[in-house]
């Protein structure tokens, strides 16, 4: 069964809010568990990202239009990017758990948004 786009945008959205609450709330929690370490900034940065992409979606979906396959599209870009980005750190070092979940949670995103734009329009 494939997803709805707005399923698809659903599914970014809970990453993006547990993201936001990890990068947040707990950064260097999830910073021990990747190979890249704690840096505050960088850790803020996602989090502010994830909270203005959140917005963003509020924000579009008040016009009344379906704008969400436009939406699955670039998401499925960032999570092709940003998975790839946690597979190679998670290849170097295999004990680097948080890149493996984050390498698993875009590859999730991806297969969901290439599952949606494949359905055609909703």
């Amino acid at each position: 069964m494939r997803p709805s786009s707005r399923a698809a945008v659903n599914l970014w959205a809970a990453g993006f809010a547990g993201s936001a609450l990890i990068q947040g709330l707990f950064p260097r929690a999830f910073a021990r568990q990747t190979g890249w370490g704690h840096n505050g900034g960088w850790q803020r940065e996602i989090a502010i990202w994830n909270l203005g992409t959140l917005t963003a979606i509020v924000a579009l979906r008040q016009g009344g239009t379906d704008v969400d396959r436009g939406l699955v599209a670039g998401f499925s870009v960032l999570s092709a990017l940003f998975g790839a980005n946690h597979l190679a750190e998670a290849l170097k070092d295999p004990r680097n758990l948080g890149n493996w979940a984050g390498a698993g949670a875009n590859a999730i995103g991806l297969a969901s948004g290439v599952a949606a734009l494949t359905k055609g329009y909703d």
